[in-house]
Formats: C-alpha cells, structure tokens, sequence
C-alpha cells in the first residue's frame, strides 16, 4: 500500500487536465496526467496509481477500451469515468469491459468530485488494510499450525518417553527384587532376558559372557521357539552371522552398544548388540532382535536394555567373585592336605 495515493487524469482535452490538476493540488495527491490513452498506458506502465479518472470520449482509443486495458495493467487500481449525459451506453459498456467503479456526468461539481475521489481512495484504503490483515492472519494461522504441530510432535516425543521410562522402571525393579533373593546366575540372566522379552517386546535375546577374552553364549530365550528359554545343553548350538560377529567385535573394541539397523537382508532381521560392563571391564554382551518387526531397535529400547545390562553386571560379577573364592578354598584345602 502506497504512502501517497496516485491518481491518473486521462483526456484529450489540455484545459480539462490543468484544470483537475489545479482541483486536487492541495489534496496530498500525486498527479498524474494523459492526453491520450496511450500516454496512459505508458503511465501506468512505469507507475503504481491507485486511482484512473478517464474520459469517454477521445480519439483513437475511447475510455472504455482504455480501461479494459488499464484493468490489465494495474489490476489493482480503482477506475472512474467522465462521462457526458448522451454517453450512457458507453458508460455501461466500460463498466461490462473496463470493470470501473463508478462514472461522472460531464460537467462535474468539484466538491462532488472531490467527495468521489476521497471515498473512492478510502476504499482502496480499506481493500489493501483488508488484504493486509488477511495476509497477516494467514501467516499467524500458519505459525500457529505449526506451533501446534511442533508441540504436538513434542508432547508425543516426551509420552513416548515417559512410556519407555515406564517400562525400564518397571524391568529394573523386577530384576532388583529378584536379586534381593539367592538364585544362581543363570537364573538371574534367564530373568533379564524374560524381562527385555517382555517389556521391549524382543522375540529373540541371547547374552554372551567373555570366557578367556573370547564370546560364549550363556543364557538365551526365543531362540528355537517364541519366549522360549534355550536349555544350557543346547546354548554351544547358537551360530552367528558374520553381521553379528562384526558387531560383537565394535562392541569388543568401543564398549558401546551397536545398533544394526539395515542388515541387507530379508533373512536377518535388524538388531542391536549393548555391552554388558562392570565399570570399564567388559563382562559380556546381550544380543537382541525382532524378527517378526523389520523396523529398526530404537535408541530407546537400546537404552533400557542397557540399563537392564547394568544390574547383570553386578550378578555376573558377584558370582564370579564367589566363584574364585571357591577355588580359592580348594586350592587352600589341597595345600593343607600336602602339608599334613
């Protein structure tokens, strides 16, 4: 919207033009004049005009055919004719074709024209405040659309969030209920894994223990059958894929868990490798995958696996500590038997 309106005066007639100009000097205008409609098209070809007061009768090209092309000029401006008592039907035919507002008799009252100008601009005034603010509440229905987009996205992330801490939450106390009570170690994992088969919903979990720096598989569920805890007989029977293997060796090296989410192929099902640590050592490692869901292990399920990985650590490494004061004892006893 223009600071200043402009309006264009289009006659042939020069004594008409000075005169307008001389009606609207002081009105805070900028002025415009043509003497033809060619000249007209030229000023609203290098100006923006909010207001084109034309009249009828010219040579070469009447006011209506000028309108109807100043319509495709300056869409946006606000046309007007001059117009005298006989030339009604040319009147109306610039209405049909040059789409203008309104027209004037010939002679004109200057204060009536005055007041057609001053309406004429204030709704042009209105029309640009109503695009406007059109315009601005468009784009703060988009920012708001987005806003609630944004927050809606947020508030799922944190409910998911608060779902998964829920879950882990719920794990952990099981196990550490669990290990208020004596049980042996494979009890112990084979509850860690019932418990990840449960709460993460992973159909297939193994946890390896390090046996002289190498893998061995120490407890397993879904192995062979769904929620199936796999027998210790038949533990040394678990093959990996080289995938795994691959895997096991960057947990081996970083102590980090190991998220393989595009195995590149249809017959091995994406899966996720987390270390099992007592600090900075490394005890083993707990294998998990979803064959019957193709989609990637989230972090968030990695992270409560880990978090279960943690109390399996203090399991592990309690019973290897009582199992080397057991051999301690019975290298003790062997000693005092060859002494006496």
């Amino acid at each position: 919207m223009p600071n200043k309106h402009a309006i264009l005066f289009v006659d042939d007639d020069e004594n008409i033009l000075n005169s307008l100009r001389r009606l609207f000097r002081r009105e805070g205008y900028e002025i415009f004049i043509a003497k033809s409609g060619a000249e007209g098209l030229e000023v609203l070809n290098d100006h923006q005009v909010s207001l084109i007061i034309s009249d009828q009768r010219m040579p070469e090209m009447i006011g209506a055919e000028f309108l109807a092309k100043a319509k495709e000029i300056s869409p946006q401006s606000m046309r007007i004719m001059l117009t005298g008592y006989s030339d009604i039907n040319a009147a109306t035919q610039a209405i049909n074709q040059g789409g203008i507002s309104r027209f004037i008799t010939k002679p004109w009252d200057d204060d009536e024209l005055k007041m057609v100008v001053r309406d004429a601009i204030q709704r042009i005034d209105l029309e640009a405040q109503n695009l406007f603010l059109t315009e601005e509440l468009l784009h703060k229905n988009a920012a708001l659309e987005d806003f609630n987009s944004r927050l809606e996205k947020a508030v799922c992330q944190r409910t998911r969030e608060l779902h998964y801490k829920i879950k882990e939450l719920e794990g952990k106390d099981r196990i550490a209920q669990h290990m208020l009570s004596v049980n042996s170690l494979e009890e112990t994992l084979e509850l860690v894994l019932q418990i990840i088969g449960d709460i993460i919903e992973m159909d297939k979990s193994i946890i390896y223990l390090l046996d002289g720096g190498q893998p061995k598989p120490t407890a397993a569920i879904g192995v062979y059958s769904p929620k199936t805890i796999v027998p210790q007989s038949a533990l040394e029977d678990i093959k990996q894929t080289p995938l795994h293997e691959n895997a096991f060796a960057q947990v081996l090296e970083q102590k980090k868990p190991v998220n393989v989410k595009d195995t590149k192929s249809k017959s091995i099902a994406p899966f996720a490798v987390i270390p099992i640590l007592r600090g900075d050592d490394l005890l083993g490692y707990i294998d998990v995958s979803n064959s019957d869901n193709k989609d990637a292990i989230s972090s968030e399920e990695v992270h409560m696996v880990a978090s279960f990985a943690l109390q399996a650590a203090v399991a592990i490494s309690d019973a290897q500590s009582h199992k080397d004061i057991s051999s301690w004892k019975v290298q003790l006893e062997d000693v005092l038997k060859e002494i006496n």
